[in-house]
């Protein structure tokens, strides 16, 4: 199985839905996903592998019983949108910590692939849009952000806070544990954990989260 496979299932629909916190279980369980791509175990670019794959011939170098094979760091977008559409994005601030490996000896730009490659592109950040969409929560509920939707997903953080540009001006949200403080320059449909939809007009609110 593969991570970017089992996202597939859920986001095209092929998946009975029934199924999908199960399929989440097992796509974004540290213990069985493994990097394995043009590298070898250990991450390294495997050449004699890369040729193969270069004349179609595709080897299973992994166990197929009990591994997952990662999606790299661009396609892990639709593994965060399966989560989500799972009702799940509140796992989402632990998967972030994976990129924490493209922090080191100096770098401070988003890699190519896991454990190889280059190390700025843009495609790779993941969490910068997901950071905003599913645990800020902002996203538009109507075209042309006429009205946002704010539906926060901490986790496992504390607060989070940030500031979202649309055509009409900045959305502010800060959330804790505690409350939710919106800043927007449209109406809001604020949807929270164990709570029915509000809406709530242009302007500043705060509403508890519990």
């Amino acid at each position: 199985m593969s991570q970017l496979a089992g996202a597939l299932a859920i986001c095209s629909g092929l998946a009975p839905k029934a199924r999908w916190p199960r399929i989440i279980d097992r796509i974004t369980d540290p213990q069985r996903v493994v990097v394995r791509s043009w590298t070898g175990g250990g991450g390294e670019y495997a050449e004699a592998k890369m040729q193969k794959q270069f004349m179609g011939i595709y080897e299973v170098d992994w166990d197929a019983e009990n591994e997952v094979v990662s999606a790299e760091p661009f396609m892990s977008y639709t593994v965060h949108d399966a989560v989500a559409l799972a009702g799940l994005a509140d796992r989402l601030p632990d998967l972030y910590l994976r990129w924490l490996e493209f922090l080191i000896d100096g770098y401070d730009t988003i890699g190519e692939c896991w454990g190889w490659g280059t190390h700025v592109h843009g495609w790779s950040c993941t969490p910068t849009r997901d950071m905003v969409f599913y645990t800020l929560g902002v996203t538009p509920a109507e075209p042309g952000y006429a009205v946002a939707r704010i539906a926060p997903r901490l986790g496992r953080l504390a607060w989070a806070k940030g500031d979202v540009p649309t055509p009409h001006g900045l959305i502010h949200v800060e959330v804790t544990d505690d409350e939710l403080r919106v800043d927007a320059p449209m109406p809001v449909s604020v949807e929270l954990t164990g709570q029915p939809p509000r809406q709530l007009a242009a302007g500043q609110h705060v509403v508890k989260m519990k």
